[in-house]
C-alpha cells in the first residue's frame, strides 16, 4: 500500500513531467514560429515576417527572459526593410547585447546608423564588420562606405591607410575620387591632388570637389603672388623691381583668369555666396568695377 510520501513523490513527479512536456511544446511552437518568420521574410513578406518575430519576443519577454539572437536579428532586419528605424535599431542591439555576432547584423547596424544620422556609431558598425568578416559578401560595399564616413568624419589618417583596398574600384568613380582629393587636399600632398583634381575632371566634368579644388589653388597662387609682388615693389621703387613685378604679373592674370572661369562654372552650378566672394575679389584685381560690385552684393 503506497504511503502519504510516495503520493508526493509521485505527485511531484508528474508535475515535473508536465512542466517539461509544456516546455518542450513551447520551446517547439517557438522553433516553428522562428521558422516561419524566416521563410516569410526570405520570400519578401517583411510584415508577416515582423508579426511573427514579435510573438516569440513578447512571448519570452511577458516572462522576463530574452529570445534568442536570430529572432532580434529577424525582428530588426525586418524591421528595417519596413524602414521601421527605430524598431530595427532596438532589436538589432538586443542582439549585439546578447553577445551575437555576424556580418549581417554589423551591416543592418551600419545601414540604421546611417538613417539616423550617427556617424560616430555607423562607423563602429562598420569597422566592426570590415575587421571581423574581411571576406563577408558585404565586404566591398562596407569598404567604400567606411571610406566615406572617414571624409565625413575628417579622419584623414585612416582614409588614406583604407585607400589601397577600395583604389582600384575608384578609378572609375568620380565620388571616391573626389573623398581621396579631399583627405589629400587636407594633408597638402599637392601633387597628388593635381593628378586626383585632373582624373575627376575626366570623368565628371561638372565634379565640384575638382572645380573648387582648381578654382582655390589658382586664386591663392595668384594673389600671393600678385601681393608679395606688389608689396616688395612698394618697398623698392627700382628698375629692376618694376620689371620684376612686371614678369611675376604675366603669371598673376592668367592664373586669376582660370580661377575665374572655374569659380564662374560654379556659380552657374550653384550660386554660392561663397563663390561670389571669390569672383569679387577677382575682378576687383582686373579693376573691373561693375562685376566686382555684382559679385560683392551677392556675397553678402
Amino acid at each position: 500500500m503506497p504511503t502519504l510520501q510516495n503520493n508526493k513523490n509521485m505527485n511531484t513527479s508528474k508535475i515535473i513531467q508536465g512542466l517539461i512536456i509544456i516546455l518542450i511544446l513551447q520551446s517547439c511552437a517557438s522553433t516553428k514560429l522562428s521558422e516561419e518568420g524566416g521563410t516569410a521574410y526570405r520570400e519578401g513578406n517583411y510584415e508577416t515576417a515582423l508579426n511573427t518575430y514579435n510573438q516569440i519576443i513578447l512571448a519570452r519577454e511577458s516572462k522576463g527572459k530574452k529570445a534568442k539572437a536570430p529572432v532580434y536579428i529577424g525582428a530588426g532586419n525586418s524591421a528595417l526593410e519596413l524602414e521601421q528605424i527605430n524598431k530595427a535599431r532596438k532589436y538589432l542591439e538586443s542582439a549585439k547585447e546578447l553577445g551575437f555576432s555576424s556580418p549581417e547584423m554589423y551591416a543592418s547596424l551600419a545601414k540604421v546608423y546611417k538613417t539616423i544620422d550617427n556617424l560616430s556609431k555607423e562607423i563602429t558598425a562598420l569597422e566592426t564588420y570590415h575587421e571581423k568578416y574581411p571576406q563577408g559578401e558585404k565586404i566591398s560595399s562596407i569598404t567604400t562606405r567606411l571610406f566615406e564616413t572617414y571624409v565625413e568624419s575628417e579622419n584623414w589618417g585612416l582614409g588614406i591607410d583604407l585607400w589601397p583596398e577600395i583604389e582600384t574600384q575608384a578609378q572609375s568613380n568620380p565620388d571616391l575620387l573626389a573623398g581621396y582629393l579631399i583627405i589629400n587636399k587636407n594633408l597638402e600632398n599637392t601633387t597628388a591632388c593635381d593628378k586626383l583634381a585632373q582624373q575627376i575632371i575626366k570623368l565628371e566634368a561638372s565634379n565640384i570637389t575638382a572645380l573648387e579644388y582648381y578654382a582655390e589653388k589658382y586664386f591663392q597662387y595668384a594673389e600671393n603672388l600678385y601681393v608679395s609682388e606688389m608689396k616688395a615693389y612698394k618697398n623698392k621703387r627700382t628698375t629692376k623691381q618694376y620689371n620684376k613685378l612686371l614678369k611675376a604679373l604675366k603669371e598673376v592674370w592668367p592664373a586669376f583668369r582660370k580661377s575665374r572661369d572655374y569659380f564662374l562654372k560654379l556659380y552657374k552650378i550653384e550660386p554660392k555666396k561663397e563663390y561670389a566672394k571669390y569672383l569679387g575679389k577677382i575682378y576687383t584685381r582686373f579693376d573691373d568695377k561693375q562685376k566686382a560690385n555684382y559679385y560683392n552684393k551677392r556675397a553678402q
